[in-house]
């Protein structure tokens, strides 16, 4: 893709993750009302960011709109889990509609059945492994965050089975580390405890972004 469609990829990111942010300030997602996210512009520039990354890596191919989504509906989701410590359903069951709806899009169009497969068992895969941590370690893991799971482990299936193994162990070592460092000054806004969520999803996109099988 040339630099110029990167640029204006770029730019319908920014355009979407404000539509996105509106949209979920007036919408019903959030049960209470939990004031500004982030700072203005802040969400827009990193899914614009984010857009011309993926841009760059993945090219004019049918699975940069689903990678694309993903990273946008990706920094809604951590934006609200780190200011409300929750996952909204509301949010997060449309935007795997949507993430699936387009992977099978690009499953058509790239007429590789195989890769759609291999995504739906990812989501399988890691639903049942964080369904597993939920219910053997209950309180430290959120439903928010196995539904988050079930939508990485989508896309990531989409890639290969490294990616969904690497990308989420790196969100887990990523959160585990940010805690540690947390905790060694013992001063933190979070009271030493952070949420998962943003770590996963930060950990699935580096690998979007890194796997050469894109």
């Amino acid at each position: 893709m040339t630099a110029i469609g990167i640029a204006g990829w770029g730019l319908v990111g920014f355009v979407l993750g404000g539509v996105l942010r509106v949209a979920i300030r007036r919408s019903s997602i959030l049960a209470v009302e939990c004031g500004r996210l982030a700072p203005p512009a802040l969400l827009e520039g990193a899914t614009g960011v984010l857009f011309s990354a993926l841009a760059w890596r993945v090219g004019a191919e049918p699975d940069l709109f689903a990678y694309s989504w993903l990273a946008a509906a990706g920094v809604q989701l951590a934006a609200l889990d780190w200011k409300t410590r929750t996952l909204p359903t509301k949010l997060i069951w449309p935007s795997g509609v949507v993430l699936a709806a387009l992977l099978t899009l690009a499953s058509a169009l790239d007429r590789d059945v195989y890769s759609l497969i291999r995504a739906g068992a990812g989501m399988v895969a890691l639903l049942a492994f964080y369904g597993t941590l939920y219910f053997l370690r209950p309180g430290q893991l959120g439903g928010g965050d196995l539904r988050l799971g079930g939508l990485l482990g989508l896309a990531l299936g989409w890639l290969n089975w490294s990616a969904v193994i690497t990308g989420t162990l790196l969100g887990l070592v990523a959160a585990a580390v940010a805690l540690l460092v947390l905790r060694v000054p013992r001063q933190s806004d979070h009271d030493g405890v952070l949420p998962l969520g943003p770590f996963l999803i930060i950990g699935a996109l580096a690998i979007v972004l890194a796997s050469p099988a894109i």
